[in-house]
């Protein structure tokens, strides 16, 4: 089955929409076409609600970049507003127990330079917050090229990875095996 990045695109953010706050997005430069963002406030009680021990608040900022063909620039400059405008994002002040954000480049193009690949492997960006006691961010970077069929990531995206390489080749459904039949094939 052959895709495409919109047909794609659309399935993925199907995928997110589950969890995730969606939306298109557009910049004036940059090949950006959908953005999608996750907050989640784990806390932990003695005997009451009221009597909260501890809390901890993550957030992830996904952004999803399409382009026929991807060079190493088009990535330096997306990773760049992906980090720009992710780390406004960001409240320290706001949140009573900042833990964890996730910043989220994923890059669907046609095809893509060598260079552009190495760019996305070798991306490296992470950030901790007054040593790591107002937490961290982590930034996640992942391409999928439809003309090779291949995807690919930097160390923190290989979730991301895993989640769009099961988006582009679905794992096939087992039928439920007939106890009949099964006996059968055995007595053959």
């Amino acid at each position: 089955m052959e895709h495409t990045r919109d047909t794609y695109l659309e399935k993925l953010l199907i995928g997110y929409r589950s969890s995730y706050d969606v939306e298109s997005a557009t910049h004036e430069t940059l090949p950006l076409a959908a953005r999608a963002d996750f907050h989640m406030r784990e806390t932990q009680y003695a005997l009451f609600k009221s009597a909260e021990m501890s809390a901890s608040h993550s957030d992830e900022y996904v952004y999803f970049y399409s382009i026929p063909h991807l060079t190493r620039d088009m990535v330096g400059a997306c990773i760049q507003y992906t980090y720009d405008d992710g780390m406004a994002k960001i409240d320290l002040e706001g949140k009573d127990a900042h833990m964890c954000t996730r910043l989220v480049a994923v890059f669907l193009c046609d095809s893509a330079d060598q260079a552009a690949v190495e760019e996305i492997e070798k991306c490296r960006i992470y950030k901790s917050f007054q040593f790591s006691l107002k937490g961290w961010m982590e930034f996640h970077t992942a391409a999928i090229d439809f003309g090779k069929e291949s995807v690919v990531s930097n160390r923190y995206g290989r979730e991301t990875a895993k989640f769009l390489k099961s988006v582009l080749h679905p794992p096939k459904r087992r039928r439920k095996a007939n106890p009949l039949s099964i006996l059968k094939k055995m007595l053959d």
